[in-house]
């Protein structure tokens, strides 16, 4: 990655003012050689001696020194999900970008995704659809922006509400949604590839089900839990349930029609708890498996399958039926270390923004009621 350098136009000002180096170098209180070593960008003046130069032309700092956009970055790209799980991916070269332990990292954009990207990928016209550990990007956005921009992976679509909030209401935070499992964000945030991993397990209705999963996939670290909101995940089923399907039986019926899920998502594993007392085999699952709750709605809504499991708000937003199942916590989970970190804390404000949690009682399907509530895994102990 190209070092930022610092542009001045010291020597532009010095001869305007008809001064040599030397002369210039008297005035402010340093060698000539020292002049000549900043018109030449070999050497950053101090704080003091930049007040000092710009008091010598009546200027400001900034009309002598301002630092040169980056062209280019080097990022690490998270690993690809396995392809036999998953639609095969659509290339892209539009990426979001964040810095997580002091690194740079990028995530591929869907390629038919509408959102402004950070930066685009430049090494070789190469898209992030291929399987490599990094890549050279181009960023298409100010670097504070990036610096300041919050990488949450999770599955609830309350994120992308909560991620646009943050950047609407914040000068020091931005935060992008990236769509992943539950256990693809853990993963994520296990790799240093975003800030923020987004939780829920089939059945996790108490705030321990949740931590015991954190505590198993980080042991030893000190990591905080908090809220988003409690959900019903079950069965998505056409306008009215004309099938009638009220449980996992009814999905072994010959002709009914079943949306698979990703592996490693609440869904597939309360798929699998509900199958595993259904002696019956296996469902007919249609076509690719989904990309997401909302994606699940979406093909039974356009006829694509009959039913699916989900949650209860992607149903509603669809029009279509819905089967309880079970009750859940969606929580974040976020390092100890980074929780006060001012983007990532002022993310976690705006759960308690009257704005945010106004918008989220009203959407059906969520219950925001302990929203914001958090609690410490302290590392190597049960938990505060």
């Amino acid at each position: 990655m190209p070092e930022t350098q610092l542009h001045n136009t010291l020597r532009r000002y010095r001869r305007d003012l008809g001064l040599s180096q030397e002369a210039l170098g008297d005035r402010v209180g340093v060698s000539r050689h020292a002049i000549m070593a900043i018109e030449a960008g070999r050497q950053v003046p101090s704080t003091t001696l930049a007040l000092r130069l710009a008091n010598t032309f009546d200027c400001a700092v900034k009309d002598l020194f301002r630092l040169d956009p980056v062209t280019e970055l080097e990022v690490r790209l998270p690993p690809h999900r396995p392809a036999a799980t998953t639609s095969p991916p659509i290339p892209s070269s539009r990426v979001a970008v964040g810095r997580v332990g002091g690194g740079w990292t990028a995530h591929p954009l869907p390629a038919h995704a509408t959102g402004a990207a950070d930066a685009i990928v430049v090494d070789g016209g190469a898209d992030v659809s291929r399987d490599a550990p990094s890549a050279r990007v181009r960023p298409v956005r100010d670097m504070r922006q990036l610096e300041r921009n919050v990488l949450v992976a999770g599955c609830a679509p309350l994120l992308a509400n909560l991620a646009h909030r943050v950047g609407e209401g914040s000068v020091d935070a931005r935060a992008t949604w990236i769509p992943a499992s539950s256990h693809r964000a853990l993963d994520l945030l296990a790799a240093g590839m975003v800030h923020i991993a987004g939780l829920h397990l089939s059945g996790g209705a108490s705030r321990e089900a949740n931590a015991d999963a954190v505590r198993r996939r980080f042991p030893g670290k000190r990591m905080v839990v908090v809220n988003l909101t409690r959900w019903h995940q079950g069965f998505v089923v056409a306008a009215r349930n004309p099938l009638e399907i009220r449980d996992a039986a009814d999905l072994l019926r010959p002709g009914v029609r079943v949306v698979g899920r990703e592996p490693g998502t609440g869904a597939d594993e309360l798929f699998a708890r509900l199958l595993a007392d259904e002696p019956g085999g296996q469902p007919d699952f249609s076509g690719p498996v989904a990309e997401g709750h909302l994606d699940v709605a979406r093909r039974v809504h356009c006829g694509a399958a009959d039913a699916g499991v989900a949650i209860e708000s992607a149903a509603l937003a669809w029009g279509l039926g819905f089967v309880p199942l079970v009750e859940e916590r969606f929580d974040l989970v976020i390092p100890a270390s980074i929780a006060e970190a001012p983007p990532v804390a002022r993310f976690l404000d705006t759960l308690d923004d009257p704005g945010f949690r106004t918008e989220a009682a009203s959407l059906p399907g969520y219950d925001t009621s302990i929203s914001g509530h958090a609690s410490t895994l302290e590392a190597g102990s049960a938990g505060s």
